[in-house]
């Protein structure tokens, strides 16, 4: 069995790609379409992914990748990971996609971090550092809650955060396309020419973003466990927000290093 990313707009030219093969189709829940084929099935769902299962299906990975337009250049995506939680940074990241490596990356399927569990972002994260280059910056909760204090909003200091990347990524890699997971109600970076999409995962590049900034984040949680000898809880329940409250009442200096204080306003 194989899993590949296809690319949004490539997704039907892959549909023809197969009729005109002489695949059949058939139904399947869940699926945007489904192909049968000797010895092989094609399953295209939802979230890009191309599931490929059957004994032809190395050969018809490669087949279908032989059809996949490369972009002329570095595409760019961008994601952050922490900003709904309450314990740990605030991770923001750029991922740079070579064209000689893309096709390599759609054979890692990378997707939106959300959709995947954290042993399998860690795995796939370090495999995909390996063939993209990316531009992060982590802040950690004291460096958050110090420019939460001055900006006094998350998404004007993520403004000024991205454009410290985006600056330094144009410059360095000059990209043919910048894509930032939409965030807000208006987008930032027009003067810069970047795609500010909402559900921006959809982008490739994007999703690699994704896929690393929550790769930092959780290693950034195992360091902070380690170093103050506590136990994080993820995300912003009840019981996140209620273990943040009693660390602050205790020590606040210690709250001030693990807990984004804006969440306890």
């Amino acid at each position: 069995m194989r899993a590949l990313r296809i690319p949004e707009d490539q997704v039907e030219k892959i549909r023809a790609f197969l009729e005109g093969q002489g695949f059949r189709k058939r139904q399947l829940k869940n699926a945007t379409w489904s192909y049968e084929g000797k010895d092989v099935y094609l399953n295209m769902y939802p979230s890009g992914t191309l599931l490929v299962q059957g004994k032809g299906a190395e050969r018809w990975t490669e087949a279908v990748l032989s059809q996949i337009e490369v972009p002329e250049g570095p595409i760019v995506g961008c994601d952050e990971v922490g900003k709904g939680d309450i314990f740990g940074p605030l991770v923001l990241c750029c991922a740079v996609v070579p064209p000689e490596s893309f096709k390599e990356v759609l054979k890692l399927n990378p997707k939106d971090s959300k959709l995947m569990d954290d042993r399998h972002i860690l795995k796939k994260a370090k495999m995909l550092k390996n063939l993209v280059k990316r531009r992060c910056i982590v802040l950690m909760p004291e460096r958050f809650n110090e420019l939460y204090e001055e900006y006094k909003n998350i998404n004007r200091l993520m403004d000024d955060a991205y454009t410290k990347i985006l600056r330094r990524i144009m410059e360095e890699f000059e990209p043919t396309k910048v894509v930032v997971d939409g965030y807000s109600s208006r987008n930032p970076f027009q003067s810069l020419g970047v795609e500010f999409v909402e559900k921006g995962e959809k982008d490739i590049a994007v999703s690699v973003a994704s896929m690393i900034a929550r790769e930092k984040f959780l290693k950034k949680i195992k360091e902070l466990e380690k170093s103050y000898g506590v136990k994080i809880p993820k995300g912003a329940s009840g019981e996140a927000k209620h273990e943040a409250q009693k660390i602050l009442s205790k020590d606040p200096e210690l709250a001030r290093k693990l807990v984004k204080l804006s969440f306890l306003d």
